[in-house]
């Protein structure tokens, strides 16, 4: 239900600003790949592998100027970091080596202010921040079965900055591709109880779309 609002409440956004806007509109869809990893308030702990996730969702780019735009997205994350374990031995029962997964699965909205380099194909760059909404936190335990939602563990939102680089490329006057790689930076602390381990977020992603010039 939450999910059904969060995407309701961005088209109603993107609707309004889109008619207000003089300038040119963009509307797109992504998707991709991320390599996730965790930070903790003890540096010692480094037991965490980072690990590949991926993404997809859709955005729209309204034209601030001539060089600078807004855009706006809304995208699927599943964020993915794994602990190895190595054999050992519990009354004299030998335990084989497993490695646990932790699969989180988020909705992100990265709001992102975007400066473009060249006019056939530029670059750009873009800079902004995230607000994610965990949907769901489970593990598994090498290749089975994903365990029952842990989200209780966890605190709801996610909070960060976002950077980018990427690249545009013109189809015609109606559809352009774009490649980017970005990293969103996590600054809030994921952990539910406020006594534990602060662990927070970071993930770099590889990200292909389209855009429709409106």
């Amino acid at each position: 239900m939450r999910f059904n609002k969060l995407l309701f409440s961005f088209f109603i956004g993107v609707f309004t600003l889109s008619s207000y806007s003089q300038r040119q509109v963009k509307l797109g869809l992504s998707g991709g790949g991320n390599y996730s990893s965790l930070r903790f308030q003890d540096s010692s702990i480094t037991e965490h592998d980072s690990e590949v996730g991926y993404l997809f969702g859709i955005a729209t780019n309204i034209q601030l100027k001539n060089e600078l735009s807004l855009q706006i997205e809304l995208n699927y994350e599943r964020k993915v970091v794994s602990v190895f374990s190595p054999e050992f031995e519990i009354n004299g029962v030998k335990i084989n080596s497993f490695r646990n997964y932790d699969l989180y699965d988020f909705m992100t909205l990265p709001v992102l202010l975007r400066y473009e380099v060249g006019e056939k194909s530029p670059f750009y760059i873009n800079g902004g921040v995230f607000l994610g909404y965990l949907l769901s936190a489970r593990e598994r335990v090498n290749d089975g079965d994903l365990s029952e939602d842990l989200s209780e563990y966890f605190s709801d939102f996610d909070l960060g900055l976002s950077i980018g680089v990427g690249k545009i490329f013109l189809l015609d006057n109606s559809n352009e591709l774009f490649v980017e790689l970005r990293n969103n930076l996590g600054l809030t602390n994921i952990d539910s109880d406020p006594n534990g381990q602060y662990q927070k977020t970071n993930s770099l992603s590889f990200i292909l779309g389209w855009n429709l010039v409106l």
